[in-house]
């Protein structure tokens, strides 16, 4: 873009530079018209060269204008990276953190389940045991109802065969009597 713009320029001047010659040679000649001709020529490519050499100098411009920016966006693109790296730096270092509290913790509730497990299991024990004793306790306790009821059916038999001897005696007492 910038070549081509400079190869007009060149090929501007050096058209100059031969229509100077030209005329400087015409002049010698005293050739009013030819050289009136190549003045109205000389002032067009004048003209042209000065127009070419603006619109190269904008283009300049707004070249070192995008440049600039670029310049300007590498180097938030470089903070922004910067930043990011950063970043995820903490992040990992928050992970790492957070991951060794977690673990500690997890210990911690594996200690507490353990410790009621082994609470469970205790009174799991004490509940059989306690089971146990209620049934040897229910177990006595039937013996010895089945002991009484036994030892009541003879005081019942033995009254049973007291009366019948009292009443016996009695009889005899008033036989004999």
């Amino acid at each position: 873009m910038l070549t081509d713009e400079v190869s007009q320029i060149q090929e501007v001047r050096y058209c100059l530079k031969t229509l100077r010659e030209q005329m400087a040679s015409r002049q010698n000649n005293n050739n009013k018209a030819e050289s009136d001709e190549f003045s109205r020529r000389l002032d067009e490519q004048s003209k042209h060269l000065q127009w070419v050499e603006g619109e190269a100098g904008e283009r300049g411009q707004r070249v070192e204008e995008l440049q600039r920016l670029l310049g300007g966006m590498e180097l938030e693109g470089a903070a922004l990276r910067g930043k990011i790296a950063t970043s995820e730096a903490e992040l990992l270092q928050l992970r790492a953190a957070k991951e060794g509290e977690l673990e500690k913790e997890l210990a911690v509730l594996k200690e507490k389940i353990h410790h009621l497990d082994d609470m469970l299991k205790s009174q799991q024990r004490k509940v059989r045991h306690m089971i146990e004793q209620l049934q040897n306790s229910r177990t006595v306790i039937q013996e010895r109802e089945r002991v009484i009821r036994d030892l009541e059916e003879k005081v019942a038999f033995l009254e049973a065969e007291v009366s019948t001897h009292t009443a016996i005696c009695v009889v005899v007492c008033v036989f004999e009597g």
